[in-house]
């Protein structure tokens, strides 16, 4: 191979190279909880999403601030709990999603139960500082062995079988767009 030829060829792969760096592909709908996905400026994590046991000491706090009507599970109800975390990595700060659903392959939806300001581990539509995440590290929810704010829904057990359950997330400050993760039941 010529010089000149071999110049022609590093020069190309070396500018298809630097192409691929600045390109970032944002992904909206995720395949699993390890995924990043992004709605708006800022990119969500679900850390950790698992039934939770109502006689469970540790999971029995987790369930602190359920309204007195939501307190009792009918027969063959589970709670269900998800773990997310946000990130902002805009210029300026950002308010993180407020509508949560879950919604298996039959398409029925499920909308989580809401949860007093007592909770600590609870996650709340707050602002986002730029470049910073939520929850804040030295918060209960960032301290926790997940380090993600906690949604809680209330299924029927029967819904764990019709998976892939999807969390479809959206921010009314952007209307009509919405991102979603396949949850790891």
């Amino acid at each position: 191979m010529s010089r000149r030829l071999l110049l022609i060829v590093l020069a190309l792969a070396t500018l298809g190279l630097s192409a691929c760096g600045e390109r970032e592909e944002t992904i909206t709908r995720g395949e699993s909880e390890a995924e990043y996905v992004t709605l708006g400026d800022m990119q969500y994590q679900v850390q950790l999403s698992r039934r939770l046991n109502q006689f469970n000491e540790g999971d029995r706090s987790l369930l602190t601030g359920v309204p007195p009507t939501e307190r009792i599970l009918r027969r063959g109800d589970v709670w269900f709990a998800v773990w997310m975390r946000i990130w902002n990595r805009s210029e300026g700060t950002q308010v993180g999603a407020d509508s949560f659903k879950i919604v298996d392959t039959r398409g029925q939806e499920y909308e989580p139960v809401p949860l007093a300001a007592t909770n600590a581990f609870a996650y709340r539509a707050r602002p986002v500082a730029s470049d910073t995440e939520y929850p804040v590290s030295d918060s209960a929810a960032g301290q926790s062995p997940t380090a993600g704010s906690l949604v809680l829904f209330k299924l029927p057990e029967r819904t764990l079988d019709f998976r892939p359950l999807e969390l479809e997330f959206s921010s009314s400050a952007l209307p009509g767009r919405e991102s979603s993760i396949r949850l790891d039941v």
